[in-house]
C-alpha cells in the first residue's frame, strides 16, 4: 500500500456521513466489482497484515470488531460516496 496516499476506512465514512455503522461497507459490496484493489482500494488480511490492520483500530480509524480491514483510494471514496448520496 501507498503509504503517503489518502485513504479512508468505511467507518471514517459512516461517520463523516451520519450513517449507521454498515452503510459505507454496504455501498463498496455494491460497487466491488467495478472496483480495481490497488487503484480504488486495499484489501487488508487479518493474517498478513495484522500489525497494520491494529494500528487502524488504536487509532479509531476501523471498527473495534474489524477482522480484515478495507481502506478506500481517492477514486473509491469517491465512487462509493456518489453511490450513498444516489
Amino acid at each position: 500500500m501507498a503509504k503517503s496516499e489518502k485513504t479512508w476506512s468505511l467507518k471514517e465514512i459512516d461517520q463523516e456521513r451520519g450513517n449507521s455503522k454498515g452503510a459505507a461497507f454496504l455501498a463498496f459490496k455494491q460497487l466491488k466489482d467495478s472496483f480495481d484493489e490497488g487503484r480504488d482500494f486495499y484489501y487488508l488480511n487479518a493474517n498478513e497484515d495484522g500489525a497494520e490492520i491494529e494500528k487502524l483500530r488504536r487509532d479509531g480509524r476501523i471498527y473495534e470488531t474489524t477482522v480484515n480491514a478495507i481502506l478506500l483510494t481517492e477514486p473509491g471514496y469517491a465512487a462509493v460516496i456518489d453511490y450513498l448520496d444516489g
